[in-house]
């Protein structure tokens, strides 16, 4: 009985390797065609009497995010940024919670892509520098040392989205269930060291 099965069984197997490697092989193609941002890291840096926000992410934008932003659709990045003392039997204790905006947008006549931070402009010539300015942060006052306790545990976390609110109308209503317009992080989260 064994005899008659084994040829069966060799191209089973063969066939589950077969399967296996094309969707390893097209997966990636698959995760290029749609847009992400991945936090690949973020820390809490002291200065004279504040704490800064130093975080490095990816933005990975789909073939249609790129094709609006070259026709003139402005993109507005929100980086949410909590700090909180963990608490075994409730709710978390939120110490501070700050925000920043980042836009991006195209600026047809002079061929260049625009960054705002802060009120402050730069432009870039081309999308790939642009995203690399936005997607890092170097020392953003989040939290004042008044507001922390010395031998207290607190827990730091950031989240980068797209903002569809700051959409034009139209764009608003096709990002609705879309996962191209569907831009958004994983909450990141770390214990900072926290010296005084």
């Amino acid at each position: 009985m064994m005899v008659y099965f084994m040829p069966y069984y060799k191209r089973a197997k063969l066939l589950y390797a077969f399967i296996f490697t094309l969707l390893i092989a097209f997966t990636p193609i698959a995760n290029a065609a749609s847009s992400a941002v991945h936090i690949k890291s973020a820390d809490l840096l002291a200065n004279e009497d504040s704490y800064a926000l130093s975080t490095d992410f990816d933005i990975v934008l789909s073939p249609v995010i790129e094709d609006a932003l070259s026709k003139g659709i402005p993109l507005t990045f929100l980086i949410e940024f909590q700090l909180s003392t963990p608490r075994k039997y409730w709710f978390d204790d939120e110490i501070i919670t700050q925000s920043q905006y980042l836009t991006i947008s195209y600026h047809a006549l002079s061929r260049q892509y625009l960054v705002v931070r802060n009120g402050r402009q730069q432009s870039f010539a081309n999308l790939q520098q642009a995203k690399e300015e936005i997607s890092n942060i170097k020392s953003w006052t989040v939290v004042d040392k008044k507001l922390l306790k010395k031998g207290e545990t607190y827990i730091a976390a950031i989240k980068v989205r797209l903002d569809q609110t700051k959409l034009p109308k139209p764009v608003q209503v096709e990002a609705i269930g879309s996962n191209d317009w569907n831009i958004a992080s994983e909450l990141y989260r770390w214990t900072p060291v926290i010296a005084f």
